[in-house]
């Protein structure tokens, strides 16, 4: 820690001179923009966030996991442009195999040692990504109740569990965007209550899907599910309109579905593991909207 004095400029305004190495550190020079983040006596001085973030790699001899893994952490860092070299074709057929998931990452340049990949993503921000992760969490709903009208199995929930996950990891490529590009408490507030409920739509995607492939039907079940669906719909309904009545009742609504699904086991052979994940996954969105609303007020 080291301090520095402040200087009058003009009569009425305050400088203070900036470390010369944070500053060589982050190629900053005269004229460039600052971020500054004020919370209570405390100021934060941040560099600008690029918006374009390119890097060059060179990938070593992996299996296809590490591969898939690696451009999995450079997408979600929000890198937009990859460039990766010394490369073979067996590597450049595994990097697009990779990449499948990952929304708008596209490769762009391919030859016999090199492949460049850029994502094109610009018109996405977080709240479209979870707008969208919602659809699909709906869908899924609407899917499996179907399959549990006619007794059936089906592909489409499968596909729309894995676009469940692509949306999911899209969703953190903009958190993290946004988290650098912050310029308040609030916004950062904002972007940890997005990452959580990101979070909590991919946790019930994938206990939906294991409903849609193993599951012991029962009248009960059936009942419970309808209202995990209609419980649903008022939990993305209570995020974005960040209302602190409403996230209280959603709240205290899956509270009492989730002893519905605990008094289940203890009368029925149901399967109620994946039920019950669900309820409390949507109790916790409620939650998670509740204090996030609470933040705002208390510092409005």
């Amino acid at each position: 820690m080291e301090k520095r004095k402040l200087q009058v400029v003009g009569g009425s305004s305050y400088m203070i001179s900036l470390p010369k190495s944070w500053v060589k550190r982050n190629n900053l020079k005269r004229g460039d923009e600052v971020i500054l983040i004020e919370f209570n006596q405390s100021l934060k001085i941040v560099p600008p966030y690029s918006r374009e973030n390119k890097i060059t790699v060179r990938l070593p001899k992996m299996d296809e996991g590490y591969i898939k893994h690696f451009f999995y952490s450079l997408y979600i860092q929000g890198v937009d442009e990859i460039v990766v070299e010394n490369v073979d074709g067996e590597s450049i057929k595994k990097i697009r195999e990779c990449i499948k998931n990952l929304v708008g990452m596209e490769v762009i340049d391919a030859n016999s040692n090199r492949v460049v990949l850029k994502c094109l993503t610009t018109s996405f921000n977080v709240k479209e990504a979870i707008r969208r992760l919602c659809q699909i969490v709906f869908d899924m709903f609407e899917n499996i109740e179907q399959i549990l009208n006619d007794k059936t199995t089906s592909e489409t929930v499968k596909k729309l569990e894995e676009d469940a996950d692509r949306f999911y990891i899209l969703a953190l490529r903009m958190i993290y965007k946004n988290v650098f590009e912050s310029s308040s408490i609030d916004e950062l507030v904002v972007n940890i209550e997005s990452r959580a409920i990101a979070k909590l739509l991919e946790e019930i995607a994938d206990s939906l899907y294991d409903i849609s492939i193993d599951y012991y039907f029962c009248g009960e079940f059936f009942e419970i599910f309808r209202n995990l669906k209609k419980l649903f719909n008022i939990a993305v309904d209570v995020y974005f309109r960040g209302d602190t009545i409403m996230s209280r009742n959603l709240i205290d609504m899956a509270t009492t579905i989730e002893e519905n699904i605990l008094s289940l086991k203890e009368k029925s052979y149901c399967e109620i593991g994946p039920l019950l994940e669900i309820c409390r996954y949507i109790k916790s969105m409620g939650e998670m909207t509740f204090n996030t609303a609470i933040c705002r007020e208390v510092r409005s």
